[in-house]
């Protein structure tokens, strides 16, 4: 399994400034549950590192990749098949700068379990453009913008997702790793960590990455200079691809361990991270799947009970080709 996050950070960066771009902000905030006092459980499945959801939109059902990284996406065929109505498009670029105008519709109605999600809004892609997203056979993407009108709880162990709008109503032990969340456009959360002392702001809560541990490359070479990374190697990555295809162009990346990170309330030692030129941080998926995690976008808290395996705050290690790539795929 190659480690994959294909450039679709539309709302953090890299929205062209337009007025457009102000009304894409505003209709990324909207959204409910048709339901109050509510708690609803629902199975998921891991496939080649991302987490996949069955959901119903008329009537019928289709797979979504859950991604706390993004806003709701909708494939092309979806929107013609469900004669979804554009409600407006924004100029949005990748990474390389190369830009298109994206569509943007309004989800009547989304079902997830049997939790009625009203209202929200999906952009418009041409999954076939992106092939680990066509490989998957998926329809969708389930975004923090449809998210943050939840209370979302991740059992790894069970593989189940529970959605309340009470945090009381899940069982929770005493001893909690407990973080602020920050949560920016689309309902997108980030946290604040340090690396070896140093404060890190802005570290995505991304589901949608399936790595591990990403910190900046200007941090990771002053702190392999300061010597507090001794033990890293550096590489280079070859043939990336964006949104609108694929660029041949080579970056540095490194991958090494960092004595601790704080996270919160707990410090996590001796961790495998990776750094890359041009991307930003993050913590993926295959750090939180060691956990049980709890996000809740109305109190603005991360929470994560150690899985049994891992009662020391010591997450899996990595298998070595899980740290290999970041944000983008080789060819």
């Amino acid at each position: 399994m190659k480690i994959v996050k294909v450039f679709i950070y539309f709302i953090i960066c890299i929205l062209t400034t337009s007025c457009a771009t102000g009304k894409a902000v505003k209709y990324l905030k909207e959204g409910k549950t048709a339901e109050e006092n509510f708690k609803v459980t629902l199975p998921f499945e891991i496939k080649n590192g991302y987490i996949i959801v069955e959901v119903k939109i008329k009537n019928k059902n289709y797979n979504f990749i859950l991604d706390t990284g993004a806003p709701n996406v909708v494939s092309k065929e979806l929107a013609e098949r469900l004669n979804l109505k554009v409600i407006d498009s924004v100029n949005v670029s990748d990474v390389f700068d190369q830009s298109k105008n994206t569509k943007y519709t309004r989800l009547e109605t989304i079902e997830i379990g049997t939790l009625n999600f009203i209202g929200t809004v999906a952009l418009i892609t041409d999954f076939n453009s992106i092939p680990v997203w066509s490989s998957l056979n998926v329809d969708g993407f389930i975004g923090s913008n449809l998210m943050q009108h939840a209370i979302w709880d991740f059992d790894f162990n069970k593989k189940q997702i529970t959605i309340t709008d009470n945090e009381s109503k899940l069982s929770l032990p005493e001893d909690i790793i407990e973080n602020k969340l920050f949560i920016g456009y689309a309902g997108i959360p980030a946290i604040a960590c340090k690396i070896n002392g140093k404060k890190v702001w802005n570290f995505t809560v991304d589901f949608g990455y399936n790595g591990g541990i990403v910190i900046p490359f200007s941090e990771f070479e002053k702190q392999k200079e300061d010597g507090k990374i001794s033990d890293f190697t550096k590489s280079e990555t070859h043939g990336v691809i964006g949104i609108y295809g694929k660029q041949d162009i080579t970056r540095e990346s490194y991958k090494g361990i960092i004595n601790d990170i704080a996270f919160g309330n707990s410090t996590l030692k001796k961790e495998k991270v990776y750094s890359e030129q041009y991307f930003n941080q993050l913590f993926g998926l295959d750090f939180f799947r060691n956990y049980r995690v709890i996000l809740n976008w109305k109190s603005k808290k991360i929470k994560l009970i150690a899985n049994n395996e891992n009662a020391n705050l010591k997450y899996k290690a990595y298998a070595q080709h899980a740290i290999l790539y970041c944000h983008n795929l080789t060819y």
